[in-house]
């Protein structure tokens, strides 16, 4: 899906970090497993608690913002 490296790391390493995908696929590209585990995350009280649409696995603003301010990176726009 996505494939911007150094941004995609940091996520996929936070994700990983709260339990929602393997290390294994902490490789810089956000592919469906880094998709289906952003889902989980925009889902989790954490995340947001989003619903539906609004938990598709793309990040948003909101939901990367508390993912970032959790695991030490800022969401730049």
């Amino acid at each position: 899906m996505w494939a911007w490296s150094t941004g995609a790391r940091l996520v996929e390493a936070a994700l990983a970090a709260e339990g929602l995908l393997a290390r294994r696929y902490v490789d810089g590209h956000f592919g469906s497993a880094t998709v289906t585990a952003y889902a989980k995350w925009q889902r989790s009280k954490a995340g947001g608690g989003y619903t539906g649409r609004d938990a598709d696995g793309v990040p948003g603003k909101t939901s990367l913002a508390r993912l970032g301010a959790k695991h030490g990176f800022d969401v730049k726009e």
